[in-house]
């Protein structure tokens, strides 16, 4: 008996009335939507998703654009030692997604990179975050929206975003930022995280690991009833993805990635009941883990235990309604569309029941007379 992945090949070809003109075009079609044993796919519910509900628009990334533009001109003709700035963090990751809630900010960071010779990391002389924060006191366009923090400064467009600017410090091939408030320098790792998860993009392909990232941020903001920064969820789902998943069918598109990602977090998280610590990859001694205790982890734990069954049920799911109820769950109302019921047009093939293997048409029966 022929599968049930190809009677539903042959009811698009009926649909579109070309049986045997437009096979090919009615077989990628179904791919769009199913995989082997009928599972529901919705990849351009997703795309959509991401694209209208999800994604930074390109207008505010344009925005974040020019405003950076603008400020590292001011601080390369007024900064004795600039040398070039960098995007970091979700900037630099294409991670950031939309605020969920309405007068909610997104945030952006870049590195300043200062090179000078006068430098010794042990000896805290060089404030440089107070040296930034002063060029911006003196700028009319930004004394009053300049914060200085302990590591950086902040300058905040009301409503819209906020701006980290980290100034760091080159010197004997180590990098270094300062901690105003303790007074010492710290190391960090400069561009060497963002080439660290590039490659880790690099394996999965098609972009659908940062299409996931913010899928799973998303959830995190929609659901708010748990809490990770998202430089720990980034590093979790990036120490989760190996050399020997290079073209694995377990990352072949979106939903798949989803699926095999929410499952390994969840695995991981199993295996640790208490917090484990998550430190920066490519530089050890620097932990992750300092805006988070067990309490929260522990909330983290469990929610994402029950989000991972609502992930893998939603897609085994093999109707397509009720797939869609399950993926809204998680997501919102916003995501995908339902199919309406149109049984008294719709007609099944039975690809083999007639004579030397001619196509027997059949009237259909439920779940596939609801267009499921």
């Amino acid at each position: 008996m022929m599968t049930i992945n190809i009677i539903l090949y042959n009811v698009l070809c009926v649909a579109n009335q070309s049986l045997f003109e437009n096979k090919f075009s009615a077989k990628k079609k179904l791919n769009n939507y199913f995989v082997e044993g009928c599972s529901m796919k919705h990849n351009k519910f997703f795309d959509n998703f991401l694209t209208d509900h999800v994604n930074l628009s390109q207008s505010k990334l344009t925005v974040l654009d020019n405003k950076v533009e603008i400020i590292t001109e001011l601080l390369k003709s007024s900064l004795p030692d600039y040398r070039k700035y960098s995007q970091q963090g979700s900037y630099a990751h294409g991670t950031i997604i939309k605020p969920v809630r309405d007068n909610d900010e997104f945030n952006a960071d870049i590195l300043i990179f200062i090179k000078t010779d006068f430098f010794n990391p042990d000896e805290y002389q060089d404030d440089y975050v107070t040296e930034v924060y002063e060029i911006f006191l003196k700028n009319d366009n930004y004394k009053r929206i300049a914060r200085r923090k302990t590591r950086c400064v902040t300058i905040d467009y009301a409503g819209n975003f906020h701006l980290d600017i980290v100034p760091c410090i080159e010197y004997d091939n180590e990098i270094y930022i300062c901690n105003r408030n303790d007074k010492v320098y710290e190391k960090t790792d400069g561009d060497g995280y963002k080439n660290w998860l590039a490659e880790k993009s690099r394996i999965v392909g098609q972009n659908n690991l940062k299409k996931v990232t913010r899928l799973f941020k998303f959830l995190r903001d929609h659901k708010n009833n748990f809490s990770i920064p998202s430089i720990l969820l980034t590093t979790v789902l990036g120490n989760l993805i190996h050399v020997s998943d290079k073209d694995s069918d377990e990352f072949r598109d979106l939903p798949e990635t989803l699926k095999t990602l929410s499952n390994r977090v969840n695995e991981y998280l199993r295996a640790n009941p208490n917090m484990p610590t998550i430190q920066n990859p490519v530089l050890s001694e620097e932990n992750f883990n300092r805006s988070w205790d067990q309490r929260k982890y522990r909330n983290f734990r469990e929610k994402f235990n029950s989000y991972n069954e609502k992930i893998n049920e939603a897609f085994e799911e093999k109707n397509n309604n009720e797939s869609i109820k399950k993926w809204r769950k998680l997501f919102g109302d916003d995501f995908g569309e339902s199919k309406k019921s149109n049984s008294s047009n719709t007609a099944t093939i039975v690809a083999g029941s007639g004579i030397a293997g001619t196509p027997l048409y059949v009237h259909a029966t439920k779940p596939y007379a609801n267009g499921d």
